[in-house]
């Protein structure tokens, strides 16, 4: 992501350090535009990071400072207390920074330089140290080479996630004993908040596991918020998934099936009354928002002047063709309390089955080819061996292809079918595997004679991208107008903008595509067309603010966006489909796995204890995760 301030920054040329503090503290903040004001807080935020690194290196000079000597000493394991008796921490708390100066300082420098030019915060360094437990100097060198560039414009959840990508790419075997050591330690813990509520809460749990149960669980919520909405009752999926999660474990609903459970949560919910009961009270108001509404109170307006939601009723003209985007923030049975629009009286009934794209994996890991990681979309990546076996147990979900450009830019998207040995579980038919593959690998296969047990699997797949690759233009859904003079894209269209944006194109927004809404860059009552390079992902926050808020959006081309937030600051953006990954590095020495904690592996203990003390680090919340 690029950012540019309109006019120029007039901090941009001056290093972080003493001219850049001086700089700051004759800027006249209350003088300047909306534009200056965000250079001069970018300004800020590089002069902190470089103060950070000149605590840190203090930090590394103090603990191997003597009396009486400039000369520095070696760590004996005491030594960040003298910086804890100095600074007001606890030791603990100072053999963690003693540890971060060690490893941006001295393993790795490029860090430690990035923070001193003050493009890196030390919250990101700490982010590198953690995410790269166990790999060895050489790999965690090759996967900071990578990623540095990128981490500014990473959020810290993101980047977490991008430095594990390129460490499973580099070390698919550290990447598995990693997750099976974590697995190793599963557990179930509470923990009482200080409200005086308890957070329940499972550890390292299989990502395939815990993936489907979260997803079957928002899937149950779901069907419980439409039935509780047709009922007059407003209560958040969050609210409703905690307390099917509670009843199933507390034994509650021990042997019920998934109807029955709905239909226990229901009464439960909906203060004991039967099913069909209306309780009087202000959320029978049929003009007060339900959780029945598409969106919150102050998010867009369909019949106003500003509004372009997307998200208007399926009986108009597009609704015979409109995709089936359904998910758990879904609403099914619109039309508030009074019940579904258009007269139906009928209780809404949802499937408890979860949608959304389960899993992404590239088409030469799948192939065997490369051991490269997949990812399950909201939970992560995780090691190539956990995502092949995932698509084999996906069998029954819709497969889609992805075939990309060299900068990885969608060019196809194809349907195609599980492998013949996967299993087809009923429970994930309308979820959706992903497979992405550069075209050149296409090509590739295209010209050779593909034989052996998977001839015919391989052979659909290619003819379909020859469908594709000679498709007339108005075939082509990134080309067609076949919905442009239509409100809502069509399935094909939006199945394209799903793949193509696969979360929010926001600056920083994580957001997931089925959890998106499809909105008109340029609004639909202003002249925008229903085509590809008209349409783009964002999440409902992110839509409100571009409609309400000042934010505003040009897609220059299918995917790629300049975004001026209400300061005038702009910001350019790309669709994602796939990164780069390198090739695996080996490790200078083999490691082993510690079952009860991570620590960093070394064989070299003077060295260690030169460059980084062994520590157990503790869990840190931060602004993109649970406090726990």
């Amino acid at each position: 992501m690029g950012t540019e301030t309109p006019g120029g920054d007039p901090f941009a040329g001056v290093p972080a350090g003493p001219a850049l503090a001086a700089a700051l503290a004759r800027t006249p903040v209350a003088e300047l535009p909306g534009q200056q004001v965000a250079a001069w807080m970018r300004a800020t935020f590089r002069q902190r990071n470089h103060d950070d690194a000149v605590l840190l290196e203090a930090i590394r000079e103090t603990c191997r400072s003597r009396a009486d000597t400039c000369r520095r000493v070696r760590d004996d394991g005491f030594a960040p207390r003298a910086a804890a008796a100095n600074l007001g921490w606890s030791a603990v708390t100072a053999s963690a920074r003693y540890a971060l100066a060690v490893f941006v300082l001295d393993a790795q420098p490029a860090l430690g330089a990035a923070m001193y030019e003050g493009v890196l915060e030390a919250r990101k360094a700490e982010i590198f140290d953690a995410a790269t437990e166990g790999l060895d100097e050489n790999q965690i060198t090759e996967v900071v080479r990578i990623v540095l560039p990128e981490a500014p414009g990473l959020a810290y959840q993101a980047l977490r996630e991008r430095i594990l990508e390129v460490a499973r790419a580099l070390d698919p075997q550290w990447a598995a004993e990693r997750l099976a050591a974590a697995v190793a330690r599963a557990r179930v813990a509470t923990r009482p908040s200080p409200s005086g509520a308890v957070d329940l809460c499972g550890y390292d749990l299989p990502p395939d596991l815990a993936q489907d149960a979260k997803a079957h669980l928002d899937a149950l919520a779901v069907g419980v918020q439409a039935r509780l909405a047709w009922l007059g009752v407003d209560c958040g999926v969050g609210f409703i998934s905690a307390r099917i999660f509670t009843r199933l474990l507390d034994g509650t609903l021990a042997g019920l099936d998934d109807p029955a459970v709905q239909d226990a949560i229901v009464t439960e919910l909906a203060g004991g009354n039967p099913p069909g009961h209306r309780p009087d009270g202000p959320d029978t108001d049929p003009d007060s928002p339900g959780p029945g509404d598409s969106k919150p109170d102050d998010g867009p307006d369909d019949q106003g002047p500003e509004g372009d939601s997307d998200e208007a009723d399926d009986d108009g003209p597009d609704g015979p063709d409109s995709p089936d985007t359904s998910g758990p923030d879904d609403r099914p049975g619109e039309g508030g309390p009074d019940g579904p629009a258009g007269g139906d009286t009928r209780e809404p009934v949802v499937e408890p089955h979860p949608v959304g794209v389960a899993l992404r994996l590239r088409l030469s890991t799948l192939l065997g080819r490369d051991r490269h990681p997949a990812e399950l979309p909201g939970l992560g990546g995780t090691p190539s061996g956990v995502g092949h076996t995932r698509a084999l147990d996906l069998g029954a979900a819709r497969w889609q292809v992805l075939v990309h450009d060299p900068d990885g830019h969608l060019i196809h998207l194809l349907a195609w079918r599980a492998p013949p040995e996967a299993h087809h579980d009923p429970r994930h038919r309308r979820r959706t595997v992903e497979i992405t593959a550069p075209a050149a690998l296409l090509d590739a296969l295209d010209t050779l004679d593909v034989s052996g047990d998977h001839a015919s699997w391989l052979a659909e797949l290619l003819a379909a991208y020859r469908r594709s690759r000679d498709a007339p233009p108005e075939d082509h859904p990134a080309t067609t107008t076949h919905d442009a003079h239509r409100r809502l894209p069509g399935a094909a269209l939006a199945r394209w903008i799903d793949a193509r944006d696969p979360v929010c194109v926001a600056p920083g927004c994580t957001t997931q595509a089925r959890r998106c809404e499809h909105d008109h860059t340029l609004d639909w009552q202003h002249g925008g067309r229903t085509r590809a390079d008209g349409l783009a992902n964002l999440c409902a926050a992110d839509h409100r603010a571009k409609h309400r808020r000042g934010w505003t959006y040009d897609q220059n081309a299918p995917g790629r966006f300049t975004i001026t937030d209400p300061t005038g600051t702009v910001h350019r953006t790309g669709s994602r489909v796939v990164r780069p990954l390198p090739d695996p590095v080996a490790p200078d020495h083999p490691f082993p796995i510690d079952l009860l904690g991570p620590r960093r592996a070394t064989t070299d203990v003077d060295h260690l204890a030169a460059t980084r003390p062994i520590r157990r680090s503790t869990p840190r919340p931060d602004d993109d995760e649970p406090p726990f």
